[in-house]
């Protein structure tokens, strides 16, 4: 049925149905399309299909084995929940079934409310297991994973397994079963048997206190069939927001003027499951990573100054994927000459930044070869933690802008590890350059060095600490504080680079164990996390203002970063256990976060949740154990 399948992008590894995507997608779309992975589907329209899924950066595509047509299946803005079940499907054969992914992806819909309560009279769920069974639940949730979360809303019903007519209108084509030669694999539908598991994960098994409060994600679910890309469609929003609209208040409003409008409509929860019949598929960790980043664009894209900055500006030419790659390595080229100023690769690196932001294909073509990756690290430890210039060392105005395009710096190499997992190029680059890639970390966690004010008395320099902080220019300040917050925002992207190896589903090139193990060997980590804690307290304790878009998303990333610290480093976790006890206590606890993050933005739910992981990471026992495994 389906072979083992590669790690990285596979758009490349069916010729077939890589030209069929071609064909039928605009060139942007394509594009932007993240991994496609063939499998057995089910769901309210298939039964037992084998087919292609089709991932791009906000929708969840099917197609047909060998392709015919494409169909829009999920809209990532409408995910509640993706996870891995650990089960055997009885209508697969041995060994098939032995090393069978089963990802279940569910999602909000809008249904007719007559069209559910006839649903209600269907005596028994077709798919394998009931998900809202406590019983029969058995999802695989690694201790050593990243938290996979899951919307909660109190307005979806109970009964999330009832049929409904959303995809009941496609057409029959669209739901090709099995081949005839892989039929001969399937039995009859029957109930699935699950196989023993370990105790599950605390989440899986019971709700936290914070979890259990309302803390509900306004969703933008205005389909009643499938996600449809025409301009007047919802999901058009997420693309065509400007510092005044955006996805998430734009799709709020249709929602309800909808429901309004209509009152037998209602909400509801679908499920789409897709059996891998593979083991080392990574098609899981690339559903996981595209939906993470959905919301935290999304949750950025409400921010006004960010909006301008990511819509693009007057009439745009038709989209040509030659024209990039010409602008790219027009860039790359101009970036390496040897007699450019600072200001003249400023101004080349924020127009790569602005190029990448808007294009995809740009951030693949940097991670084609390592010599762009090394070129802005060996120019970003030019400038930090301390100036190779001395004259820097006593010009204030020459080391603000040496900071500023240490910032810039810090900010396109975060862009290009943004939604780039799926790039194997990457993760080769990373692998061969490991030395590189150890210094940036040693640049990220180190502080920035400026002068310092000193003063004469009796002839001699004395140089006082107290007095050059209170005196350093009000510009030195803010960009310090800018660059210690992309900083933050880039180890966190390493950080994934880590940890998603940890999955166990791709590469096994990285460990976070090994990631943890050299930061903790640097001395500048515990002042780096010292500055972590002390944000974070800022963040929540400062006054009752909500945060802003980029302060929410920031928030979430230093959360990742103390649960990583607590996780995986022993000597880091007694550190912060030892000191920051009574900042927890005091300052980082839910209440708090509950009153500075405002319910609207899509990140406040999973930061809600990795606040819960990090509290219970900060109790004794339970790091110790975790610390263990």
């Amino acid at each position: 049925m389906a072979g083992p399948a590669r790690s990285g992008f596979p758009a490349r590894t069916n010729s077939r149905l890589d030209a069929f995507l071609r064909r039928h997608m605009a060139p942007e779309v394509y594009d932007a399309i993240r991994a496609y992975e063939p499998c057995i589907v089910v769901s309210d329209s298939e039964k037992h299909a084998f087919k292609f899924v089709v991932l791009s950066d906000r929708l969840i595509y099917l197609t047909e084995n060998p392709p015919r047509s494409l169909r829009r299946v999920v809209a990532l803005r409408d995910v509640v929940a993706i996870d891995l079940i650990d089960d055997y499907p009885t209508f697969l054969n041995s060994p098939d079934r032995e090393i069978n992914q089963h990802i279940r992806i569910i999602y909000s819909s809008t249904i007719l409310k007559k069209e559910c309560e006839r649903s209600k009279s269907v005596g028994k769920f077709l798919f394998p297991f009931h998900h809202t069974n406590a019983n029969n639940k058995k999802v695989k949730k690694e201790n050593n994973g990243p938290t996979f979360w899951r919307r909660k809303d109190s307005s979806l019903p109970n009964e999330s397994s009832l049929r409904s007519h959303q995809e009941g209108n496609i057409p029959s084509k669209d739901s090709t079963s099995c081949p005839p030669s892989d039929l001969k694999r399937l039995s009859h539908v029957g109930q699935g048997a699950f196989r023993p598991l370990p105790v599950p994960s605390r989440r899986s098994c019971q709700s936290s206190p914070a979890t259990d409060k309302a803390v509900h994600l306004p969703s933008c679910t205005t389909n009643t069939k499938e996600p449809q890309e025409t301009p007047d469609s919802p999901s058009e929003t997420f693309f065509k927001c400007n510092g005044n609209r955006n996805e998430f208040n734009l799709g709020n409003c249709l929602l309800a003027s909808r429901l309004q409008s209509n009152p037998n409509l209602e909400k509801k929860e679908m499920e789409l499951h897709l059996y891998i019949i593979s083991t080392t598929s990574s098609i899981f960790l690339h559903l996981k990573n595209s939906w993470t980043n959905y919301v935290i664009k999304a949750t950025l894209l409400q921010d006004p100054l960010y909006a301008r900055e990511y819509s693009p500006i007057g009439s745009q030419k038709p989209y040509r994927s030659e024209e990039k790659i010409r602008h790219f390595s027009q860039l790359k080229s101009e970036l390496f000459l040897k007699d450019n100023t600072l200001r003249k690769i400023l101004c080349l690196i924020m127009e790569l930044k602005v190029a990448a932001q808007k294009n995809f294909i740009l951030k693949r073509l940097f991670w084609k070869t390592s010599d762009l990756f090394c070129f802005l690290v060996n120019k970003l430890h030019e400038y930090l933690p301390e100036s190779r210039d001395k004259r820097a060392l006593q010009n204030k105005s020459q080391r603000a802008d040496e900071l500023a395009a240490g910032i810039k710096i810090t900010q396109t190499l975060g862009l290009m590890f943004r939604e780039t997992e799926i790039e194997s190029s990457r993760l080769n680059t990373l692998a061969a350059k490991t030395g590189t890639l150890f210094n940036l970390l040693v640049i990220l966690i180190s502080k920035p060095r400026i002068p310092a004010s000193c003063s004469v008395l009796d002839g001699r320099l004395v140089a006082d600490s107290t007095s050059a902080e209170m005196s350093f220019d009000a510009e030195l300040q803010k960009l310090i504080l800018e660059y210690t917050d992309t900083a933050t925002a880039l180890l966190y992207e390493i950080l994934l680079v880590f940890q998603q190896e940890n999955l166990g589903l791709g590469s096994t090139k990285f460990a976070i164990s090994w990631m943890m193990s050299f930061l903790q060997s640097c001395p500048p980590i515990i002042a780096f996390v010292a500055n972590i804690v002390k944000q974070v307290v800022k963040g929540l304790s400062a006054s009752s203002q909500l945060l802003s878009p980029c302060q929410a998303v920031l928030l979430y990333q230093q959360f990742y970063i103390l649960k990583s610290c607590l996780r995986y480093s022993k000597m880091l976790a007694e550190h912060i256990r030892n000191d920051y006890s009574e900042e927890f206590r005091y300052f980082i606890h839910m209440p708090a976060l509950e009153k500075r993050l405002p319910l609207c933005y899509p990140i406040t739910e999973p930061t809600t949740e990795l606040l819960h992981e990090v509290l219970k990471l900060m109790e004794p026992k339970q790091c110790r154990t975790l610390t263990r495994r």
